[in-house]
């Protein structure tokens, strides 16, 4: 099938070299899109993979959330943008891609434009004036320094800009029309539950029952939050020096140890060196030691951008953002933000599976489906580092990042499902989340504005564990290295990326939210 939507719709065939101009390519005319599917799947026996993946596309609902799918969070632009920010991929073969495409700009502009034009009123409703001004101060970009572009670089940049700016003004004029105002704070919730079940399923990989089961699936989720909630408790007591201290409430806790003087970088470099040491550890740990496979070592490249995440992981980099080393970055993150990103984790999971004869390429052009694979392996691949269960602050800060991951699945049900306002989950959030209350807004907003994909990684995680659990009967974080799990993560990470529902079939589990 992948060949045939590659052909068909003039895509880079190479998956490192894919830009968003591909999705583009193949969703701007999205009834041709569906139609190249049914055609493929008429005259062709499909593969697990690829069934889970035709039906999805083909489902009557996939059309609704693609029509609603350029928001201020996720649009072509920003996408593009990510590439025209980044240093590194603008030398590679990806912004070469783009610019001999640069005629598609003007297209994308039209295209986003006509979305919302014809928009009809159950789709439009799922917007409102907050989210439209979001989208419009969105839509401000700069370019890198002019020592560090070539000429073909400023040329594109410019048609980016034009396109961008044209965007706007049409936005701009769009959210004066009074709807906007009356249109509801909240998210699906006034829609069919199905529609969240569908999006919901979409980003995990993971198929439901039915809409009904949200209501199990938040009280699992706030079973674990309590559990994890307790775990940080009695890590911060073994931490904390004050008994004073250590009779506050889990939140005060959890800020007085996160902002800990001895977790403090003296310098960038100091920071820097750090995740370099990181790396070359479990490269020597998983590759050299335990024979993994490697295709292509790790790239760390360093950013000093505030417009970028902390760090994350990009065709074969990771890419670590320095701008707050003194005030928002700290020590205990290093560990599990390496195994995260680069081994065992994002890097070794995508550098196999691209270089693996297994790999389909519909997964990579649009990896929503295995969402849940991707980011659960890189959380479950915290679990296989070397210091966690003897140093506390380790533990600490995986601790923190797992009750993020857990919270979302609560905050999306409560936004799609159960119908509160942003703000409402906000001052919930806070109850659990250490983070400003800019940064916490901003992820709650994320949530409303881009259904169901946050619930993926910690459903992901989950189900590894339960794979293991019931598979090799390990339940025990010490045990997750054994020899006989080592060969089975090579076989899995081999076979590639798939929907999770797939891969529970395959090792003959069925999956319930009771655990």
């Amino acid at each position: 099938m992948d060949k045939h939507i590659i052909k068909l719709f003039n895509l880079e065939p190479n998956v490192n070299n894919i830009t968003p101009l591909d999705l583009f390519k193949a969703y701007r005319n999205f009834d041709a899109y569906i139609a190249a599917l049914q055609e493929y799947a008429s005259q062709h026996e499909l593969t697990e993979v690829e069934k889970f993946y035709f039906d999805f596309e083909t489902d009557p609902r996939r059309k609704f959330f693609y029509e609603i799918n350029q928001t201020y969070f996720q649009n072509y632009f920003l996408l593009i943008y990510f590439i025209l920010s980044n240093p590194v991929l603008i030398t590679k073969p990806t912004f070469a891609n783009l610019y001999r495409e640069k005629h598609l700009l003007s297209e994308i502009t039209d295209h986003i434009i006509d979305l919302y034009k014809t928009m009809d009123s159950k789709s439009s409703r799922f917007f409102n004036k907050v989210l439209l001004d979001k989208f419009i101060s969105n839509l401000d970009f700069s370019p890198l320094p002019d020592d560090s572009t070539g000429p073909e670089y400023k040329i594109y940049f410019n048609l980016f800009t034009q396109e961008t700016t044209r965007l706007k003004m049409f936005l701009i004029e769009l959210v004066k029309d009074p709807k906007w105002l009356e249109h509801p704070e909240q998210g699906l919730s006034e829609y069919d539950p199905q529609f969240f079940q569908f999006i919901f399923e979409n980003n995990t990989g993971l198929k439901l029952n039915s809409s009904n089961d949200f209501i199990q699936i938040k009280k699992w989720a706030q079973k674990h939050l309590d559990h994890l909630m307790e775990e940080i408790n009695q890590t911060c007591n073994r931490l904390l020096t004050n008994d004073e201290d250590k009779k506050k409430s889990v939140h005060e806790k959890m800020i007085l140890v996160g902002n800990d003087q001895s977790q403090h970088w003296s310098s960038k470099q100091e920071m820097i060196d750090a995740h370099e040491l990181c790396i070359s550890k479990y490269r020597h740990i998983f590759i050299a030691q335990n024979q993994f496979k490697e295709f292509n070592p790790p790239g760390l490249i360093v950013l000093d951008n505030p417009l970028l995440a902390g760090g994350y992981y990009l065709k074969g980099n990771f890419y670590l953002n320095v701008c707050h080393w003194n005030n928002g970055n700290f020590k205990y993150e290093v560990e599990n933000l390496t195994l995260h990103e680069t081994i065992p984790g994002h890097h070794l999971q995508l550098d196999i599976s691209h270089h693996s004869p297994n790999h389909n390429y519909l997964t990579a052009l649009n990896f929503e489906l295995c969402n849940g694979y991707v980011e659960g392996w890189a959380l479950f691949a915290e679990h296989l580092g070397d210091s966690m269960l003897d140093d506390p602050w380790i533990y600490f800060g995986y601790l923190q990042s797992n009750i993020f991951r857990t919270f979302r699945i609560i905050a999306e049900i409560l936004l799609h499902i159960e119908g509160q306002t942003p703000k409402q989950v906000i001052e919930l959030a806070k109850q659990y989340l250490t983070t400003s209350e800019a940064s916490i807004t901003s992820e709650i907003y994320r949530y409303r504005v881009l259904p169901g994909q946050a619930c993926s990684y910690k459903i992901g995680l989950e189900v590894f564990k339960r794979i293991i659990k019931q598979k090799f009967n390990v339940v025990e974080m010490k045990d997750y290295m054994r020899l006989d799990l080592q060969d089975w993560y090579k076989q899995v990470l081999w076979q590639t990326e798939r929907p999770l529902d797939v891969l529970l079939r395959e090792h003959g589990i069925i999956w319930t939210f009771d655990e």
